[in-house]
């Protein structure tokens, strides 16, 4: 980080599940008061302990530990695998700025049969995993990340030394063929001793009929080298996404992945070894945050690595 540094752009996407009902989206302000008597008081009660702390959607076992596990972005690896059941996705920079990015897909209320294509840690998504206290899922990565990780003491599952846990398709070429499935990360945590409650404070969110959303159409388009383009749709409030053109689909569901939240986050990064960069995570600074068809700006702020 203390080499040569340049402002990039991070996106960070909230994906809803398809074909559940939506919410709850991020909050940005404190929210409002509400008092409602009776059964539908101890119903509401119900669905607020019920509700993920990463997306505000009704979970299963929102107290359950989430993982984060690293996906690949490239012609080979498309269709991606599980990034519509994701609570949350990070998107961020591999080797350079404005080149390929890699996404941080972090799990907790679906169970996607199969998630990929999964590869190698940067530094940067260490902290990030870390932040959500998450269990993390990569195919290796670059030593100084792995040495990060080994310092902060975040909870690893290599797909090297765990062959049981992750597989290679043999109709997708390598490197781009990893995969997993969070079944097989659960078994892994349980046999490795890891913690298996959350203890991640999440986010406070807005109720449906709190939301009005704009009717105007929007577009928010970055620049990599593969480009990204997210396209509001009025009726629903969703945010489309398009990668390299096209639209981006979730093999697991045959359908377009979508997001109710994107958030790009202005920071800084350093090139800390030939095709590995790292970024400033904890500090404050610049956000744009597109929600309901409106853009709200605001300031991001992290402390601390957790």
């Amino acid at each position: 980080m203390k080499k040569k540094q340049k402002i990039i752009i991070i996106v960070f996407s909230v994906f809803c599940f398809l074909g559940i009902s939506f919410f709850g989206v991020l909050m940005l302000k404190a929210g409002k008061s509400l008092s409602i008597k009776g059964e539908k008081e101890n119903l509401l009660k119900l669905q607020e302990s019920k509700k993920s702390p990463f997306s505000g959607l009704l979970c299963e076992n929102p107290g359950a530990r989430t993982f984060s596990i690293a996906l690949a972005q490239y012609p080979e690896t498309m269709p991606l695998s599980g990034t519509s059941q994701a609570d949350i996705v990070i998107e961020g920079p591999v080797a350079n700025p404005g080149g390929v990015t890699r996404l941080l897909a972090i799990y907790q209320c679906q169970s996607p049969l199969e998630i990929g294509s999964i590869r190698s840690v940067r530094p940067y998504m260490v902290d990030l995993a870390l932040g959500f206290d998450t269990i993390f899922a990569s195919w290796g990565g670059a030593q100084s990340a792995i040495d990060r990780i080994k310092n902060l003491g975040l909870d690893w599952l290599d797909a090297r030394v765990n062959p049981a846990t992750f597989f290679r398709k043999k109709n997708i070429p390598a490197p781009h063929n990893g995969f997993t499935s969070l079944e097989r990360l659960k078994i892994a945590m349980k046999n490795s001793g890891m913690r298996e409650t959350n203890q991640f404070e999440g986010y406070q969110f807005l109720r449906e009929e709190e939301i009005t959303f704009s009717k105007e159409d929007q577009e928010i388009k970055l620049n990599y080298t593969y480009p990204v383009k997210y396209v509001y749709e009025p009726r629903t409030g969703d945010y489309f996404r398009f990668w390299n053109g096209k639209e981006m689909i979730d093999r697991n569901t045959a359908k377009q992945v979508k997001a109710k939240n994107v958030v790009i986050v202005k920071t800084k990064m350093g090139v800390l070894s030939p095709g590995v960069v790292d970024v400033k995570i904890r500090g404050s600074g610049q956000a744009l945050i597109y929600q309901a068809g409106k853009e709200i700006k605001g300031i991001w702020q992290k402390e601390n690595p957790r």
